[in-house]
């Protein structure tokens, strides 16, 4: 993380710079260069208040530098319950009941149309 934010505190000084993915993940381990890694470091920086993402639009990233990076915070242990919150945002359970509920609505509305001239 340490690399990934600094990068974006030497280049962007007090305003948004653009940073492209390849970019920002040439800075990362060579056995964790993935999208998703790059994502999650980014998330990390920006819950820490190091830096602020504007947006994110194919490959580039429009990143402002709020603070450096510290060594404390790469050390600071991730919270399990924090984790767990964001999995559990949406259970999967609740997905599936959504997605019957609308398809036995979708289903009867066509029945309805279908047969509903027949009676």
């Amino acid at each position: 993380m340490k690399p990934v934010c600094g990068k974006i505190c030497s280049c962007a000084g007090d305003g948004y710079g653009i940073f492209y993915e390849d970019e920002l993940m040439d800075l990362l381990p060579e056995d964790a260069r993935t999208r998703e890694t790059l994502e999650a470091v980014l998330k990390q920086l920006a819950n820490f208040g190091n830096i602020e993402v504007k947006y994110a639009r194919g490959n580039a990233f429009c990143i402002k530098c709020i603070r450096p990076f510290t060594q404390a915070e790469d050390t600071a242990p991730s919270s399990p319950a924090a984790e767990r919150k964001v999995k559990r945002a949406f259970p999967p359970a609740a997905a599936a009941a959504i997605g019957a509920a609308a398809g036995g609505a979708i289903g009867s509305f066509i029945c309805g149309l279908i047969f509903g001239h027949a009676f």
